[in-house]
């Protein structure tokens, strides 16, 4: 079953040479066998000679007199954040943190840009750390989109401002990439995750938020998942996400 982990999602304690060796990333089953049979492998500083060799994590693969290891297992979960709980590992006033909502083997994962207190909806976790950078550092420009409901209908001149750019404090600027008005609220996309970034330009504009969703970050959406449950990333949706990192990431 996938679990959302790169690769591989167990290592069995042990398998058969040309499978440890697909593992490994090196090659297929196949072509594994080959390589076996040119005699190019060692186990524990013998040449392996039948392909029915078994191997464990534990031993010392060589391939050409280079060691081979299985690729690391990295986890990635869609979480849907509730209003009221904090994106932090520990808070020092006690309020809830997303880890007191998720399995305790998930206290390892990093969430993949925060979420304010009263906000709710999509948060990633992962602990493949050049994931998490490469999703949430802002000159990469990975799009999120939020709905946002507020106490009155955006007008034409607060559209324009969202997508020009609005002085937020501090020297920074906030800025939608696209908006999109619905029966109701409307929908921010935005490129950077700049802390309180919407309610900061709300603010400005003078527009209260009553409330505020994030309902998709790269291509992980949101959909139906529940109010404080999480879901094992699929594999598809995996490999999109990386292969938007490499897009962008050139």
């Amino acid at each position: 079953m996938w679990f959302g982990k790169i690769e591989i999602s167990y290592i069995p304690k042990t398998m058969r040479i040309n499978q440890y060796i697909s593992q490994c990333g090196i090659a297929s089953r196949r072509k594994a066998e080959a390589l076996v049979l040119e005699g190019k492998v060692s186990v524990n500083g013998v040449v392996v000679k039948e392909l029915s060799q078994q191997v464990s994590e534990t031993d010392v693969v060589l391939i050409d007199g280079e060691k081979i290891s299985p690729v690391k297992q990295y986890t990635t979960i869609a979480f849907h954040k509730p209003p009221g709980v904090i994106c932090t590992a520990a808070d020092p006033q006690g309020r809830k943190t997303i880890y007191d909502c998720l399995p305790s083997g998930f206290s390892s994962l990093k969430y993949v840009g925060r979420l304010d207190l009263q906000s709710r909806g999509l948060v990633l976790l992962s602990d493949d750390g050049d994931l998490v950078y490469k999703l949430t550092h802002p000159k990469y420009q990975i799009e999120r989109s939020y709905f946002v409901w507020t106490s009155r209908n955006l007008s034409r001149r607060a559209i324009e401002s969202l997508l020009n750019g609005i002085d937020i404090g501090d020297g920074e600027i906030g800025q939608a990439k696209e908006v999109f008005l619905h029966d109701g609220f409307f929908e921010l996309v935005l490129t950077e995750g700049k802390n309180r970034e919407i309610r900061k330009m709300l603010h400005a504009l003078r527009y209260h938020i009553e409330d505020l969703k994030r309902v998709s970050f790269a291509n992980i959406k949101l959909s139906d998942l529940s109010v404080g449950n999480y879901r094992e990333i699929t594999e598809n949706e995996l490999k999109e996400l990386y292969g938007l990192t490499l897009t962008h990431f050139k």
